[in-house]
């Protein structure tokens, strides 16, 4: 009868001192994303005119999507190249159809769907004189889509950087919420830092009290790497044989993926990484182990993540055949 009271003691104590221990631990872990794994379907609706770099959204993309394991898809989406320039700032039906129907497609191959707003250009150089713009075409979207599932997320604006300082975009924040809660009151809002979404303006994104925002930021360090031989970027022929991979280098990336963790974790919002991709002129081999690592230390600390992109210069799947490269593996192992 000692002996089991003894332990029955040992069994209580224990329990005292490990809920709390547990609890603290749940209270500092980052909030669980809403996001999954996601794939950016780049270059087709963030382009002025879609088709205009050389690729247009159609049904088998979204199927082979949801083949390789996909749960999200996330849509740039240029809308200020579809919008009055002066107010009322009015968006073309006929664009709103198209977006309609590629969401469309998404929702039909059990996608969740992340509604981008990017390269408003003007919103960079002039930040005062266009915030009303801004600000008009949340209304118009998140009218358009207030009766849309909840599978479907929006996300506020696309690297921010220039005049749009972090001070200036966290300044925005709460009349831009507010606008889309007029009409979308518990929808998810994804908002990225300024210094155009990297870790570094996330660590300064002050966003305002809402209980269904998530926090992005984007990574593609080092851009050396990343970046080599894109034609749209001065000076990276030169760096075109950069490979990666090395143990400083790996250690580099997790280090700068802790303060994007810890950053969640103190302010109790959940975190995604928006963009990740290396270019197509990177060896594969390099290429495959960077993805892989940015992709495992997202998952580490439970940000949903969002590779860049699907079937253009960074992509994991070529139109012309319908086939998957080896990055694939990467993203999703199917072992």
């Amino acid at each position: 009868m000692k002996n089991s009271r003894w332990v029955i003691f040992l069994v209580v104590l224990w329990a005292l001192l490990t809920v709390p221990l547990l609890a603290l631990g749940q209270s500092d872990a980052l909030p669980e994303s809403p996001v999954g794994r996601c794939v950016n379907l780049g270059n087709t609706l963030e382009a002025a005119n879609e088709g205009e770099w050389g690729l247009t959204a159609e049904p088998a993309f979204f199927e082979a999507m949801a083949d390789i394991g996909f749960d999200t898809v996330r849509l740039p989406v240029r809308w200020s190249a579809h919008m009055m320039e002066e107010p009322p700032y009015t968006l073309d039906e006929a664009f709103f159809d198209r977006v309609d129907e590629v969401i469309g497609w998404a929702f039909e191959n059990e996608l969740k769907v992340i509604l981008t707003n990017f390269h408003y250009y003007a919103m960079n150089d002039a930040p005062d004189e266009t915030e009303p713009g801004l600000i008009a075409l949340w209304e118009q979207v998140a009218a358009h889509y207030a009766d849309s599932p909840a599978e479907l997320m929006f996300e506020l604006l696309n690297m921010p950087t220039d005049e749009l300082t972090p001070e200036r975009w966290n300044e925005m924040l709460p009349g831009l919420v507010a606008t889309i809660r007029e009409t979308n009151p518990e929808r998810q809002i994804i908002v990225g830092g300024g210094l155009q979404n990297s870790i570094e303006g996330l660590l300064m994104l002050d966003l305002p009290e809402d209980d269904n925002l998530i926090a992005a930021f984007i990574y593609f360090e080092p851009r050396t790497f990343t970046f080599q031989g894109a034609q749209w970027i001065d000076g990276m022929d030169e760096h075109v044989g950069t490979t990666w991979g090395t143990p400083d280098e790996v250690s580099e990336l997790s280090s700068q993926f802790e303060q994007a963790a810890d950053w969640g974790e103190q302010t109790g919002v959940p975190l995604m990484l928006a963009e990740f991709g290396s270019y197509s002129l990177a060896d594969m081999e390099s290429r495959i182990l960077w993805t892989q690592t940015a992709r495992e230390n997202a998952e580490l600390h439970g940000m949903g993540w969002c590779y860049w992109e699907f079937a253009a210069g960074f992509g994991i799947y070529n139109p012309a055949n319908g086939e998957v490269n080896a990055l694939a593996e990467a993203l999703i192992p199917t072992d």
